[in-house]
C-alpha cells in the first residue's frame, strides 16, 4: 500500500510539473459507477465503485485534446459461483469447494490505473471520448475463478463530456476485465459492462 501511495504522488507531481512546463491543463475529477457480468450464467458478478481521476492534457490539435490520466479506485463486488462443476470433482476437495464458492461473497478490490483519454469538441458544451486505462489492484478475496491478492484491471470505454465553465460532466458506458496474468493459481477472471458519471473540474 505504501508503494501505491508513492507511486500516485510521484505521477501525480511528474504530470503536474508537465503541465506547467507545457501550460497544459490539469483536472481532477470523482466518479461513481456500477455494472455487473456479461451474461455469464457461471457466476454472478454486480458491482459498485468510486475513483478518483488526476489528468493532464499532453497534446491538442484541431478538435481534438489528449490526455494522460492516474486513477486510484475502489470497488464493492457481490458474488457468487452459479455453476457449481465449474469445480470439477477431479480437483481436491471439490465437494467442499464448490459450497464454499457456491456461497454470496462480498469483495473489495483497492485498484490504481493508469490510462488515455482521446477527447473531440463537437461543440462549445460537448466532447466525445474514448478511453483505455490498466493499472495493478488488490483482491482481498478468493474465488474459484480469481486467487486473492495482486492482479490488474483493464479498461476500456467511450463517453460524453458536457462542459459548463470550469466543470465537466461526463457519462461513460465501459468494459473492464480483471485478472491476474498468470501470476497466481486461479486467473479465470472476470469480464464486466459499467456505467459510470462523474465531475471534472480544470484547475
Amino acid at each position: 500500500m505504501k508503494t501505491i501511495i508513492f507511486s500516485l504522488f510521484f505521477l501525480l507531481i511528474s504530470l503536474s510539473l508537465y503541465a506547467q512546463e507545457k501550460k497544459r491543463d490539469l483536472y481532477v475529477g470523482a466518479f461513481y459507477g456500477f455494472g455487473r457480468d456479461i451474461n455469464n450464467e457461471d457466476y454472478l458478478y454486480k458491482s459498485h465503485y468510486f475513483k478518483i481521476q488526476f489528468s493532464g492534457v499532453i497534446k491538442e490539435s484541431n478538435h481534438f485534446r489528449y490526455e494522460l490520466f492516474i486513477q486510484p479506485q475502489l470497488n464493492f463486488i457481490e458474488y457468487q459461483l452459479l455453476n457449481l462443476n465449474y469445480v470439477g470433482d477431479n480437483q481436491p476437495n471439490y465437494i467442499q469447494n464448490r459450497e464454499e464458492f457456491g456461497n454470496l461473497k462480498s469483495i473489495t478490490d483497492y485498484v490504481f490505473n493508469v490510462g488515455f483519454i482521446v477527447k473531440k469538441t463537437i461543440s462549445k458544451r460537448f466532447d466525445i471520448f474514448v478511453l483505455a486505462s490498466s493499472g495493478p489492484m488488490i483482491t482481498d478475496t478468493e474465488t474459484e475463478r480469481l486467487s486473492k491478492g495482486f492482479a490488474f484491471s483493464s479498461v476500456i470505454a467511450m463517453g460524453v463530456s458536457i462542459k459548463y465553465s470550469h466543470f465537466s460532466v461526463e457519462f461513460s458506458p465501459n468494459f473492464n476485465h480483471i485478472s491476474n496474468a498468470g501470476l497466481q493459481e486461479r486467473n479465470s477472471g472476470y469480464s464486466s459492462l459499467n456505467f459510470e458519471l462523474g465531475l471534472k473540474y480544470r484547475l
